[in-house]
């Protein structure tokens, strides 16, 4: 079996929360892996009963559902609700087998987040940082052909 916990480390200046999981087979609980979210405290946790995510929120009303295996960042929704988030609950129906978070919050709103859908905002930076280096790359081979140090390719004929 395994357990969660989220915590928070220092002083209110330069204080981060963690989520931390636990390996509690033995008398002993062990840490298996802490994942760290700096700058705000972290409210309410849900796990799925699959144990395949782990939720947690912010008192900024950021929600955020990591893979339960690995504590990564699975998807991140930044001010989800308007006020803190008071509560998080995984759900599935019968005929729906993947789960949906809800999360509730004292602005009154109830929110439905699909942990199966990866963080949109991670893929784009990535698509950013490939983009720069393909352009970074056709500079330099410019820059390069430019000044002789590559053939011109009308040498060829």
């Amino acid at each position: 079996k395994q357990w969660y916990q989220r915590r928070v480390r220092g002083n209110n200046k330069t204080s981060s929360s963690h989520l931390v999981k636990y390996d509690t087979t033995t008398e002993i609980w062990t840490v298996i892996r802490e994942q760290t979210v700096r700058g705000e405290p972290l409210a309410e946790l849900a796990i799925s009963s699959d144990e395949s995510f782990v939720s947690t929120s912010s008192s900024n009303g950021h929600v955020y559902i990591f893979d339960a295996h690995s504590l990564g960042l699975r998807r991140r929704v930044f001010e989800a609700h308007g006020l803190f988030v008071t509560g998080l609950s995984f759900t599935s129906t019968h005929t729906d087998t993947q789960f949906k978070l809800l999360s509730v919050s004292a602005d009154r709103e109830c929110k439905v987040h699909n942990p199966h859908i990866a963080d949109p905002v991670r893929f784009l930076k990535a698509a950013a940082v490939l983009l720069l280096c393909i352009g970074l790359i056709y500079l330099l081979f410019c820059l390069l052909q430019s000044s002789d140090l590559l053939p011109h390719f009308d040498d060829f004929d």
